[in-house]
């Protein structure tokens, strides 16, 4: 379950923290109000495309996080990935102009490790964005 959502320096956000409870979350709100920022940047901290454009005006790098609670399953990925599991997993990419880096609890990974740990972590469902339905292995 994704619990936390760290944001600095990502378009117009300057910095902001989300919490997720138990159950279902909904974001809703005005058109304009940062909705699809706040889904975007989970996207680009699960391995997305960053384009230099989405760094805030000013600002040196962009960094997102997101802190998910571990079950076993997670556990056992991680521990392929040579990751050592933790209560919580926290995932994190810092931007700048011509680079990205990647962690998972600390340690450096690249895109595909990213990827294959996303995989089972979450599933944003959105309008024409039905992920896991293309997905041959789920259906």
């Amino acid at each position: 379950m994704l619990l936390n959502l760290h944001v600095k320096n990502l378009a117009l956000i300057e910095e902001t923290d989300v919490e997720f409870g138990e159950g279902l979350n909904i974001l809703t709100g005005e058109t304009g109000a940062g909705k699809s920022i706040l889904l975007g940047s989970i996207n680009l901290a699960l391995g997305a495309k960053f384009d230099k454009d989405m760094l805030r005006k000013g600002a040196e790098s962009a960094l997102v996080e997101l802190t998910f609670s571990c079950n076993e399953e997670i556990a056992a990925k991680l521990e392929e990935l040579e990751i050592e599991p933790e209560e919580t997993i926290t995932i994190s990419r810092r931007f700048s102009a011509g680079k990205s880096v990647s962690r998972i609890n600390g340690e450096t990974v690249n895109a595909r490790q990213i990827k294959e740990i996303a995989e089972i972590l979450i599933d944003i469902h959105g309008q024409h964005e039905h992920q896991s339905l293309l997905n041959k292995k789920k259906h």
